[in-house]
């Protein structure tokens, strides 16, 4: 973790120079693309230590009650602000969970931005939420091409990625905190349709809210 903190702040650095640099050009200067594309160099980079900072880290835990279709929104909102595709959310009425807000809501996005790449700017984003026994259930569901078989067991490794721009920690970041609120997370391809689908179970709580 040191030497991540180190890195970053050396990338700060660079960062700062090479957008100053390229500030500084004009659009002909053949240099300005060659300053664009170590800046996206430098982005994948922080990229990568912030997501290994992030899990490397001893997570702390604020479990709570929570609404999960309030958070399922609000990563819709975020992750899939500039999907095209049609996206779909059911859910049954005052249904309650118990986890963390913030590292739920963080999986969630990770689990639709993944889904939203898989497709690759068309498609079908289906996601729902019901309870099933002492769980509550979340399925995310795209429709693009789904995934290898022999691919699935390793996803939620960390560093492994079958993208070219990846890091290899998002679904392993999901797993750590997800299990960590005493959840369950899995990975699987469609079986009637085309596509994936990313489950997350959490322990439900039995209160209904009036909201």
């Amino acid at each position: 973790a040191v030497l991540a903190h180190e890195i970053r702040n050396a990338l700060g650095s660079i960062k700062g120079y090479v957008q100053w640099v390229h500030e500084k050009l004009e659009k002909p200067d053949p240099k300005k693309d060659g300053l664009s594309v170590a800046l996206q160099g430098v982005s994948r980079i922080e990229t990568l230590v912030n997501d290994l900072l992030g899990f490397s880290r001893k997570e702390k835990y604020r479990i709570e009650r929570l609404n999960p279709v309030h958070l399922i929104q609000e990563a819709i909102n975020t992750a899939g602000s500039s999907w095209k595709g049609k996206v779909e959310l059911e859910s049954k009425p005052g249904i309650r969970a118990m986890g963390d807000r913030e590292k739920l809501y963080l999986s969630l996005a990770n689990g639709i931005r993944n889904a939203i790449q898989a497709m690759e700017g068309d498609g079908n984003l289906r996601i729902s939420a019901y309870p099933d026994g002492r769980w509550v259930n979340i399925l995310i569901k795209d429709t693009g091409p789904g995934i290898p078989d022999e691919e699935i067991p390793r996803l939620f490794t960390p560093f492994h990625t079958t993208k070219t721009d990846g890091t290899g920690l998002g679904l392993a970041y999901s797993m750590k905190v997800v299990e960590g609120m005493g959840g369950k997370i899995s990975l699987a391809n469609r079986k009637k349709n085309r596509g994936a689908v990313l489950t997350i179970r959490l322990p439900r709580t039995r209160e209904r809210d009036s909201e």
